[in-house]
């Protein structure tokens, strides 16, 4: 099979493409022809050796969707040539998913509906399990919420399923004025610039004068003091982001403002609902939602194996909306 692997830390050049023998899989396991495998920012920190430790070489990639190629000894709930998503960040023995066949776990693995795509079926992942799971955790029922990174891949799902949950109003941040349309039309109330020196009035000028009760932040940078700013009291504030753990620092004055306003940074970590439960249902609630027209995905960029480097350059510039992916096959 051909992948892509790294074999040192650096830049988006470090990948090379390598024929490798078919991974063998274990008794609960699945060998799966990947047809669409996601592509993360977390990745690209990984990539640089600025995330946790890995191993090299290493293949990436947590995500893939496409069909069973052979099934371990007790796997009887899959057979040969169902189309599966199979989640691999739950399961310490994946094989890495940028590549033609890659391992998923039959716990964690879900047969999809022919009417759903594998490009939908990655992008539901990691990202859309995320948002799930972050609204779940802190509830925007009749709350005013800012979602930072608005068009990006969590964030395009924290906005409809904050829409879905309830929320009161939602503003949508982005880093350019071309994602607008983008995030109105996945259902914000408004969008703004963080990129601009008035898009903290905006903000609050979208929410009647107030502060957000939640924010969802993952743009990182002078971003998170600016919306700790104008939290309003009372409110959470999540962190979740890679970007956004890099960049938060705490001080004095910071801490004294989050006491007297009884404010809360939450911390979020989907390894914290990485249970076979948790993604089989979690995945199971939002193929649901898809398949009847309830949210919707956005596919902002296919790259093929050997254009893996391009994809992580387009994430680490910033500019893209929605998800990324590889499309690796047509299975």
């Amino acid at each position: 099979m051909k992948a892509a692997q790294i074999d040192r830390f650096g830049g988006p050049e470090v990948f090379t493409i390598v024929d490798l023998p078919a991974p063998e899989i274990g008794p609960r396991q699945l060998l799966v022809r990947v047809a669409a495998c996601g592509v993360n920012f977390a990745e690209t920190k990984l990539r640089q050796n600025k995330f946790y430790p890995i191993t090299l070489p290493i293949i990436l990639g947590s995500e893939v969707a496409g069909v069973v190629e052979a099934v371990g000894s007790e796997v009887h709930e899959f057979a040969v040539g169902d189309r599966v998503a199979a989640p691999m960040f739950a399961d310490a023995t994946r094989s890495g998913g940028y590549a033609e066949l890659a391992v998923g776990h039959a716990d964690t693995a879900v047969r999809l509906p022919d009417s759903l795509s594998f490009d939908d079926a990655v992008a539901a992942m990691a990202q859309g399990l995320t948002a799930l799971y972050l609204v779940k955790t802190i509830p925007p029922a009749g709350k005013r919420v800012l979602i930072t990174s608005a068009a990006g891949g969590v964030g395009s799902w924290l906005v409809q399923l904050c829409l879905e949950a309830g929320a009161k109003t939602i503003v949508g941040a982005v880093s350019s004025d071309t994602k607008f349309q983008a995030v109105l039309d996945l259902g914000a109330d408004a969008a703004v610039n963080y990129r601009t020196d008035e898009w903290v009035d905006a903000v609050r000028e979208r929410f009647d004068g107030h502060g957000p009760d939640i924010v969802f932040e993952g743009a990182g940078g002078a971003v998170i003091p600016e919306c700790l700013n104008i939290l309003a009291e009372f409110g959470k504030f999540a962190l979740y982001s890679s970007r956004t753990m890099d960049d938060l620092a705490i001080g004095s004055a910071e801490a004294t403002s989050l006491n007297f306003k009884n404010q809360s940074i939450v911390g979020f970590s989907l390894a914290g609902f990485s249970s076979p439960e948790h993604v089989r249902n979690g995945l199971s609630e939002l193929y649901e939602l898809l398949s009847q027209g309830r949210v919707r995905t956005i596919i902002g960029g296919r790259y093929s194996l050997g254009k893996v480097g391009d994809a992580h350059r387009a994430l680490e510039s910033r500019d893209t909306i929605g998800k990324i992916l590889l499309a690796i096959g047509e299975a």
